[in-house]
């Protein structure tokens, strides 16, 4: 071993050989010393010359990774040309070293080509060397990935100079990538070979190129639990390799035909979306003369088509062809002549077994563009027609009807009929199907109603005026199908020809309440609603349909405010309705003149309307009605009128001044606790929650409403008064928490707890429970912001995590009270936070499936299985406990309960072997029970939870861990 000399440089790199991070360290620092110029690079490279010349490999290795890592902390732009061509001649050389050294040499190089001033022949240089004294695959995967990195770099930044090395760089590449195994590298190389292969022409070498890749197709990959790559990423990243340059087409076609014909049903879903991809590079050229091999093959994964997932991919490559060869029209029409001649036997029979499932290639051929439609419709409309014209049976006529009708609405999507077709021009379908309208069967008639619809656009005047009467007849049929398509059929030729159907509604269908039926009216006023949803028809009868809301016969008016609320509530009408019954109707007024009384069906229509329209006035506009209708709230009034005047003063915007005064809040009070309607106190306890909502808490309104409830709340409460009065108190008490929960108050807590502490009540803590979840619950629609409320987020947490606390405080008979409520809680509460508090929760579970109480019990118990789910540790702590009571349970006298009971012991079976085997004995004995109960549903539960059970450590069966 040569003498080294005794210098600072030399000592320091000696500390640092001892250990990689020192070493990092230390040419980090080195490399900083350079930029500053307090150290120069060749100096650096003069101190390490003993080391990287000398004989000993562990040390020249030393040297290379020093020198290495030095460059490596060096910015992209610190050395110039000349520097870099002499270490690129230093590497190059390096590259012939021992293939201990070669790891740290390839580092190096990485860098190096990595730099922004390398000489334009430096890569050719630093290739050359790499392939002929480099064996790629002989290295450690990560040292290949460096490899692959420099390919990487070179192919980005200096791509013409790879060029320049015309065949010697793609043969290089080619050996270096061949075998590759590691499923991280692999997905280096398949994002830079579409890009390698597309800029650099591979000649001769394509064929080797392609088998390099093809070798992976499909991809047969099993990831370990610590590989974030999966099979299918593998497969995604290979595919457009396969398809990178029209020269694979030679090569790909044949490989995704042999692929095609295996068994493996995972080779074929490959192959498939492989061939949808490929054929889009390869084109018409390079895909025709294998069409009429692979149409023989798609044929048989389509028909009979066993495998849905199987038979959906090969209509989609089918589809995918013809889109492609559609460009050219010669190859185009001789595929699809292919397919129609090939299913054409399947056609003339629709009772036959190929008979949908040809139909169903057909239709997706047609789908793909007007051409395809037209050659394909004149292959299958004949043979269709003439069947129509023969068959006599019902069932047979409706297929045919049907099938036509798909491939009516196809043209018509495309833009044209089938009578357009010059071949097809002898055709009349609108007569056909006119003629066969008048048929008894309504089935048969619901799909000719339909398939006149679909061809509304392209029937004359003649066809449509026999339509409109026939319609007009069907319209009073009894088969509600054929109402609502004659409905639908109104709507749609009430887009396209609005003056006629206004004609129509004039003549037809004009209501005169003093000579019609009941039935007729109502009839007539559910067709006004159809097409009122058009703009033209709309202004012409909705004034109608708000008359009718106030005749004095119950079912005309209930017929037209069910007709109005239907016509709010949906979104898809092409102006705004909500304005024009407000302003051009002035239903808001009109509503609340009809006479209704709290027990009216009709009054939650009228409530629902009246709060719909409300909500998208202006604020001007609702500040108009407030102005108009707060009177009544203000004085004794009927019950009626104060819940309609609430219901509007909901969804008011918060700038929306109320005025609110004593006599309103005393007014409301009365409503919300001693009205005899609960519907009426329901709506007064909205009323007051929304108010208090919406106002800020420093408001002098808000404290006095505040102060005004709470005491009415506590004196009901506190006093001997009756029962109802204590429930309705303890009702407008959840409401009010609600709201101040919601709008995320100081004072959540005290009210919180008010409102928990009434659990004990020994008078009306069962009736607490019920009305607990109201809190939390997800499908009230009052407090929401689209009635601009004051919602914040995480209220139902700070609810449940209140609650989950306050465990201690219940004893004796409020226990159940307390238990049934936080149960009831968790269905609205996020998994998240459940699995946070399941220490608390899992003994208050337990506790509940302890007692006798159905709902309570049947609550746990869904909870539990959901909770189960997740394999959390804690209910492996916890088996002893759970087991027991879910078997005593299996035979529970509810059948809900038993069912689940059985599909919480099903899940256990998800845990560690180790934690339930011990169990497994008992649990076979005492399902036996359950397996002959005298329910179905609870016998089928049973069965699946005993052969689960059956296989908890028996030999072959899965150890969870």
């Amino acid at each position: 071993m040569a003498s080294l000399t005794s210098t600072v440089s030399e000592e320091r790199f000696l500390t640092a050989f001892e250990d990689d991070q020192a070493l990092d360290t230390t040419c980090q620092e080195i490399a900083l010393e350079i930029q500053s110029g307090h150290t120069k690079l060749y100096a650096i490279i003069e101190e390490l010359r003993p080391f990287v010349t000398e004989k000993d490999v562990t040390i020249r290795k030393n040297g290379i990774s020093a020198l290495s890592t030095i460059l490596f902390h060096l910015p992209k732009d610190f050395l110039n040309e000349d520097e870099l061509c002499f270490i690129t001649s230093f590497y190059c050389d390096r590259l012939k070293d021992h293939h201990r050294i070669i790891p740290a040499v390839i580092k190096g190089v990485l860098t190096i080509v990595q730099m922004d001033h390398l000489p334009k022949d430096s890569p050719e240089c630093l290739l050359r060397s790499l392939f002929e004294n480099v064996q790629c695959q002989a290295q450690l995967s990560l040292d290949r990935r460096n490899i692959y990195f420099i390919f990487t770099t070179l192919l980005e930044n200096r791509i013409e100079d790879l060029k320049a090395m015309g065949p010697d760089f793609i043969y290089g590449f080619i050996t270096s990538i061949e075998t590759e195994r590691d499923p991280s590298n692999l997905m280096i190389l398949f994002d830079v070979l579409p890009y390698f292969m597309k800029k650099l022409s591979l000649g001769h070498l394509a064929g080797e190129m392609f088998e390099v890749i093809a070798c992976y197709f499909p991809v047969d990959f099993h990831p370990r639990r610590t590989e974030g790559i999966t099979r299918d990423d593998l497969a995604e990243k290979l595919a457009p390799c396969l398809c990178a340059v029209p020269e694979f087409a030679e090569f790909c076609i044949p490989l995704i035909i042999e692929k095609l014909l295996s068994n493996l049903k995972i080779a074929k879903l490959d192959s498939l979306s492989l061939l949808c991809k490929s054929i889009k590079t390869f084109g018409v050229n390079g895909i025709k003369i294998y069409l009429t091999e692979l149409w023989i093959i798609l044929r048989k994964e389509i028909i009979p088509g066993g495998d849905l997932e199987l038979k959906n991919a090969s209509l989609k490559a089918v589809t995918t062809i013809i889109d492609t060869i559609s460009s050219d029209v010669e190859v185009r029409e001789s595929f699809i002549n292919d397919i129609t001649t090939d299913l054409d036997s399947s056609l003339y029979d629709v009772q036959l077994s190929l008979f949908r499932p040809s139909v169903k290639i057909l239709e997706c051929v047609a789908m793909i563009n007007k051409e395809s439609c037209i050659q394909v419709l004149k292959a299958i409309v004949p043979i269709f027609l003439g069947q129509y014209s023969t068959k006599t049976a019902i069932v047979d006529k409706v297929i045919l009807i049907e099938t036509l009708n798909n491939f009516i609405k196809t043209a018509s999507d495309h833009g044209f009929t089938i009578k357009d077709v010059p071949e097809l021009a002898w055709t009349d379908i609108p007569n056909l199907y006119l003629n066969e309208l008048s048929t008894e069967n309504m089935e048969l008639q619901s799909k000719i109603l339909f398939g006149l619809t679909i061809q509304k656009a392209y029937l004359n005047e003649v066809h449509r005026t026999l339509l409109y009467d026939k319609i007009c007849n069907l319209i009073g049929t009894n088969c509600n199908e054929i109402k609502i398509l004659c409905h639908s059929a109104l709507l749609s030729f009430a887009t396209l020809y609005s003056n006629e159907i206004s004609t129509l509604i004039k003549e037809k269908f004009q209501l005169n309440t003093d000579e019609e039926k009941i039935e007729i009216q109502i009839r007539k006023l559910k067709v006004l609603a159809t097409v009122a949803k058009t703009y033209k028809l709309g202004v012409e009868v909705l004034p109608q349909i708000v008359l009718q809301t106030n005749v004095a016969n119950f079912d005309i008016s209930f017929t037209a405010l069910t007709c109005l609320h239907r016509l709010v509530a949906t979104a898809a009408i092409d102006y705004n309705i909500l304005q024009y019954l407000y302003n051009e109707c002035h239903i808001i007024q009109k509503l609340a003149a009809l006479n209704i009384n709290p027990m009216d069906e009709r009054l939650d229509l009228v409530l629902n309307i009246c709060r719909l329209i409300v909500r998208n006035l202006m604020i001007e506009e609702q500040q108009n009605l407030v102005n108009k209708y707060i009177s009544v709230l203000s004085k004794q009034s009927s019950e009626s009128d104060a819940a309609l005047v609430m219901n509007i003063f909901i969804p008011l915007y918060q700038d929306v001044d109320l005025a609110i005064n004593v006599n309103l809040l005393q007014n409301v009070h009365n409503l919300a606790l001693y009205s005899q309607h609960s519907n009426i106190r329901l709506i007064a306890c909205k009323f007051i929650a929304v108010i208090l909502n919406k106002f800020d808490d420093s408001n002098k309104y808000f404290q006095h409403a505040l102060s005004y409830f709470k005491e009415a709340i506590n004196n009901n409460l506190n006093s001997d008064t009756n029962i109802e009065i204590m429930q309705a108190s303890a009702s407008l008490q959840i409401w009010l928490t609600k709201a101040i929960i919601i709008k995320g108050s100081r004072d959540v807590e005290i009210f919180l707890d008010e409102l928990t502490n009434i659990l004990k009540h020994d008078r009306i803590g069962q009736h607490i429970v019920q009305e607990y979840k109201i809190l939390t619950n997800r499908h009230e629609d009052t407090l929401v912001v689209e009635n601009f409320c004051n919602v914040k987020i995480l209220y139902k947490q700070r609810v449940f995590e209140h609650l989950i606390k306050k465990d201690s405080e219940f004893k004796n008979i409020a226990r159940q009270n307390y238990l049934k409520t936080l149960v009831q809680l968790l269905e609205e509460v996020p998994l998240e936070l459940l699995l946070m508090y399941l220490i608390k929760l899992v003994p208050l579970l337990i506790e509940s499936l302890s007692l006798e109480n159905e709902q309570l019990i049947f609550l746990t118990l869904t909870t539990l299985n959901l909770l189960l789910e997740t394999k959390h540790s804690i209910f492996s702590d916890m088996i002893q406990s759970f087991i027991p009571r879910l078997l005593k349970l299996s035979t529970y006298r509810i059948m809900r309960v038993r069912i689940a009971a059985l599909d919480c012991l099903t899940n256990y079976c998800n845990y560690p072997t180790i934690f339930i085997n011990t169990y497994k004995q008992d649990v076979l004995e005492k399902l036996i029970v359950p397996i002959d109960d005298r329910k179905r549903l609870v016998r089928k539960a049973a069965v699946k939870a005993r052969s689960r059970w059956f296989l908890v450590g028996a030999p072959g069966a899965v150890k969870r861990q």
